[in-house]
């Protein structure tokens, strides 16, 4: 085995038999399969290209800030710069309701109080709030109400990317719609998990619940009694449009 980094494999009982069975077969160490195994696994993916040093990162900023530069997302990921520098990216994930710690996170895995100063230094962004169910839903309804994007970011002070991201949420919401009607539409209501299983999953009783857990939540259906479910008449299959 060449010199390099230990790492430490996780099997069950039951994927350790069968990788000792196949290393065997090869007469190798079952070490020297893993490895392989993984090599293979890797062969072709291309890394991101090297995380400058701290000092290095300085002196990149600096460089940036003399040339009134301000780098794209899409630049910032194929250099491996952080992905904070970009005001845009910030605002998103703020829309988003995640944490300066999950900001650091997302943005390449650098130190909180890092982020938190450059964000209160070349950002201003010294707090946020996150935004309540209420605004989130006058967000949706404008959007399905046909406002355009610059409205939205006017009227709620969204960022072209956070402005983006509901309308890409109501593109993902109507399209899920379309396929419950579409679903709904082969199943004889009311049904059974077992007769939804069959018609829409090949009898897979474990997907079948999924499907109707998470249509119950969106109310699209009810539960009539325990294991019988029906259309819900106010929801998007209440009317099925033919297929």
């Amino acid at each position: 085995m060449p010199n390099g980094f230990p790492v430490t494999l996780t099997l069950t009982a039951e994927e350790l038999r069968h990788a000792e069975e196949a290393a065997k077969r090869l007469a190798v160490p079952v070490e020297v399969f893993a490895r392989n195994a993984v090599l293979n696994a890797i062969r072709g993916i291309e890394a991101g290209p090297p995380r400058p040093a701290p000092h290095q990162l300085t002196h990149i900023h600096r460089k940036l800030r003399a040339q009134g530069k301000t780098l794209t997302v899409e630049e910032l990921k194929e250099q491996g710069l952080p992905l904070y520098w970009s005001r845009e990216w910030v605002e998103d994930q703020l829309e988003r309701g995640h944490s300066y710690a999950e900001i650091a996170i997302n943005a390449g895995g650098y130190q909180v109080m890092a982020v938190r100063g450059y964000l209160r230094k070349e950002h201003g962004i010294s707090k946020f709030t996150k935004k309540t169910p209420e605004e989130i839903e006058a967000i949706r309804q404008r959007v399905r109400e046909g406002a355009t994007r610059v409205e939205i970011m006017q009227e709620f002070g969204l960022s072209e990317f956070g402005a983006a991201r509901y309308f890409q949420i109501e593109d993902a919401a109507k399209e899920l719609e379309l396929e419950f009607r579409r679903d709904a539409g082969r199943v004889s209501w009311p049904a059974t998990r077992q007769q939804v299983a069959e018609t829409l999953f090949e009898g897979s009783l474990s997907r079948a619940s999924d499907w109707l857990d998470v249509r119950v939540k969106r109310d699209w259906l009810i539960r009539v009694k325990h294991g019988l479910y029906a259309l819900n008449p106010s929801g998007p299959g209440g009317k099925t449009p033919p297929l």
